[in-house]
């Protein structure tokens, strides 16, 4: 069993990450078919939210006159200022080390784009598009976004439309939501396993080319 990540650890655990793994097993046991399960940490570049962080508190310390309160009270007006903004750069850098902080200064559009870039990405580092028969399958959850993706090779997209796998998405981001990852990827693996079962069943020499784990990574 691979050891987590700390992040991981408290998010899934290694008995989820137990049942996760014996869902692939299980699922597989059904159809020549790759299923690739994958939790990462975050796929958005968040660089830019220390800097807008602190505008927004540099914002709303003229909002409050806080540099003429500073300045009364210290008693200079330049001092007052330089406080007020070493101030806000470092509240800005310390809201930025929340998720919820970095998702509301990220747009929508800009995080689904980059959770996409990143699948599209794994999909290939993971070797899921290198099978013999072409039937593999990635299901990413990137946490921080509480998004989710799931990408089939091409022998796969041939029978099943692309909205075929909403219905999987959907399982992935509600234990996301539920606080729940294991059930979600669980239950998303099953369905998954139910879809490819009708049209690649399991053949009796069928090899394992994909190793049946969860693969976390940041």
């Amino acid at each position: 069993m691979d050891t987590l990540p700390d992040w991981a650890n408290r998010t899934l655990g290694q008995a989820g990450h137990e049942r996760v793994e014996a869902a692939i097993a299980a699922a597989e046991a059904r159809t020549s078919g790759e299923i690739v399960p994958l939790l990462v940490r975050s796929s958005s570049t968040f660089g830019h939210v220390p800097l807008l962080a602190a505008a927004f508190i540099l914002v709303a310390a003229i909002s409050l006159d806080l540099y003429a309160v500073l300045g009364d009270w210290i008693g200079n007006d330049v001092a007052a200022v330089i406080l007020v903004w070493i101030g806000a750069a470092v509240l800005g850098y310390l809201a930025a080390s929340f998720d919820a902080v970095d998702r509301l200064l990220t747009p929508r559009s800009d995080q689904a784009a980059q959770v996409d870039l990143r699948a599209e990405v794994e999909f290939y580092e993971q070797g899921i598009g290198q099978t013999r028969g072409r039937t593999g399958v990635l299901l990413m959850v990137s946490l921080l976004e509480r998004r989710a993706v799931v990408l089939a090779d091409r022998a796969i997209s041939e029978q099943l439309p692309p909205e075929t796998w909403q219905e999987v998405v959907d399982l992935l981001t509600d234990g996301v939501k539920q606080r729940d990852l294991a059930a979600g990827f669980c239950a998303a693996i099953e369905r998954c396993g139910d879809l490819l079962e009708a049209h690649f069943p399991i053949d009796p020499g069928d090899e394992n080319e994909l190793r049946d784990h969860l693969i976390v990574k940041d």
